[in-house]
C-alpha cells in the first residue's frame, strides 16, 4: 500500500468497530521538522530556529561555530498505513506536518476530528517568553527578547487561525497570552475573529495576572462561551505555579481565609498534574462555571488520575467548611463535581486504568481518548491499549469515552 491507496483502511477492535468515523481524539501535535520551520511560519521565525539548532548541535556533540547548521527540509512522505501511524513518531510519522495529509490519517483510523496542540517551534517560542529574562536561556538571542517571543507566539496563533479557516476536522490550538485581562481579551477576539477554534492557557501562570476566578475575566470567558471555544491546559515547563498565591484573589474566596514539554524525572511526573488541578479547582469552586455553564475546559497529557479525587475533595469541604464565613450564601447551585461532568474534559494517557477510574469515583462523562500523535507519549497501540483498560464496561460507556465526551472540546 503506498501513501495515496487508502482501500485498506485501519480495522477497528471489535468494540469500537461501529464508531469508525465518530471518533474524537482531544490531543495530538502539530510536528514540523526545524528544517521546515522557515518555509511553515515564515522567515522571522529563522532566529528561534538558529538557537534551537545550535542547542541540539551543542547536546549531540558537535562542533558549533558563528553560524550553525540547520537540518534540511523533511518531507512528510512515510506510507499511511498501520505501522506507520502508530510507530513511526516526532517529524517521521505520516502527517506529522501536513494538514492534508493528517486528513487522510484520519481517515484511515476511523477519527472525526482531532484537537492539535502546538508542535516544537511554538513551544519554543513560548519557552522563550517565560525565560526572556534569563540571558543563558536561546543565548543567542539577544534583541528585545519578550518581544521577539510575543511576536513568534502570535505568528503561531495566526498560521492556526489559518490552517483552521481552511478545514475544520484538524483543529489547530493557538497559545492565549496576555499580562492583563484586557490583552487577553483582545488576543481572543481578533483570533477568534480570524477562525481560530481552541486556546492553550499556561496552568501554572494566572491568567492576565489575576485569579482565574476573578470577575474580572468574565468577559474573556464570556466570550469563549459564546463562541464555543474550549478553554485547554497542556503539560509543559510548569515552574510558577508555587511562586504566587494570587490563585486566590477572588470574591468567592473573601470571608474564609484564616490567614495569609517537560522533565521525565519521577518527582516531576508524579506531580504534574497540581498546576492544573489548581486551576480547575479554582474555576470551579470561584463560580467560573456557575457563571459561563456553556464554556468547556479540557486538559491534556497531566494524566486524569486526579479527577475523581479532585470531585470528592471538592464536595467534601464544600459542604463542611469548619469554619463560618462572612457569605450569607454560597455562590455554587450545584455540587463542585457536578461541574466536572458538565464542563471538564480530560486527556488519559493509554497506559492509565481509566475502568478503574470510572468504577471508583463515576464521571465517565468526563474522560476522553486521546492518541498524542505523533508523539511518542501516545504508545503504538491506544485504541487497543483504552480498550483492555475498559474492559467489562458498556457500549455506551465506551461511546462516551471514544465519540461523545470529546465532543465538548470539538464542537460541531
Amino acid at each position: 500500500m503506498n501513501a495515496t491507496d487508502h482501500s485498506a483502511c485501519y480495522q477497528l477492535p471489535g468494540p469500537v468497530a461501529a464508531f469508525s468515523g465518530q471518533i474524537n481524539d482531544v490531543d495530538s501535535h502539530e510536528c514540523t521538522p526545524i528544517g521546515c520551520w522557515v518555509d511553515e511560519f515564515g522567515s522571522a521565525i529563522a532566529p528561534l530556529r538558529d538557537a534551537c539548532a545550535r542547542i541540539a548541535a551543542v547536546q549531540a556533540g558537535r562542533e558549533v561555530g558563528d553560524v550553525v547548521e540547520v537540518p534540511p527540509p523533511q518531507l512528510d512522505d512515510a506510507p499511511i498505513d498501520a505501522h506507520s501511524v502508530w510507530n513511526l513518531k516526532m517529524e517521521s510519522a505520516p502527517g506529522a506536518a501536513d494538514l492534508g495529509r493528517r486528513i487522510e490519517v484520519l481517515d484511515f483510523i476511523g477519527v472525526k476530528r482531532q484537537i492539535m496542540f502546538p508542535g516544537a517551534a511554538p513551544i519554543f517560542a513560548h519557552a522563550l517568553l517565560n525565560k526572556a529574562d534569563d540571558p543563558t536561556v536561546f543565548a543567542s538571542i539577544t534583541d528585545d527578547r519578550k518581544g521577539y517571543a510575543i511576536r513568534m507566539v502570535d505568528v503561531y496563533n495566526d498560521w492556526c487561525a489559518r490552517k483552521s479557516r481552511e478545514q475544520d476536522r484538524v483543529r489547530p490550538t493557538a497559545i492565549l497570552i496576555g499580562d492583563t485581562p484586557d490583552e487577553l481579551y483582545a488576543r481572543m477576539k481578533r483570533l477568534i475573529d480570524a477562525g481560530v477554534r481552541q486556546f492553550m492557557i499556561s496552568p501554572d501562570t494566572p491568567p492576565g495576572g489575576v485569579s482565574p476566578a476573578d470577575p474580572v475575566l468574565d468577559r474573556v470567558w464570556a466570550l469563549a462561551a459564546a463562541a464555543r471555544t474550549p478553554i485547554l491546559a497542556h503539560i509543559a515547563i510548569s515552574e510558577n505555579f508555587l511562586k504566587t498565591l494570587v490563585w486566590r484573589d477572588a470574591p468567592a474566596f473573601k470571608g474564609w481565609m484564616l490567614g495569609g514539554e517537560f522533565s521525565l524525572d519521577p518527582w516531576t511526573l508524579s506531580n504534574i498534574h497540581l498546576a492544573v488541578q489548581n486551576y480547575v479547582m479554582t474555576m470551579v469552586l470561584g463560580g467560573v462555571f456557575e457563571r459561563h455553564p456553556n464554556l468547556k475546559f479540557g486538559t491534556a497529557e497531566f494524566t486524569a488520575h486526579w479527577v475523581g479525587p479532585l470531585a470528592e475533595n471538592m464536595d467534601r469541604w464544600y459542604k463542611n467548611a469548619p469554619f463560618q464565613g462572612n457569605k450569607g450564601d454560597r455562590p455554587l447551585k450545584k455540587d463542585p463535581s457536578e461541574y466536572l461532568r458538565q464542563n471538564l474534559r480530560v486527556m488519559a494517557f493509554e497506559f492509565e486504568p481509566v475502568g478503574k477510574y470510572i468504577d471508583q469515583f463515576g464521571l465517565e462523562e468526563v474522560y476522553c481518548y486521546a492518541s498524542d500523535f505523533p508523539h511518542h507519549e501516545g504508545g503504538k497501540d491506544p485504541i487497543g491499549n483504552f480498550l483492555k483498560s475498559l474492559e467489562g464496561h458498556s457500549e455506551a460507556t465506551l461511546r462516551k469515552f471514544f465519540v461523545e465526551n470529546g465532543k465538548a472540546v470539538l464542537p460541531d
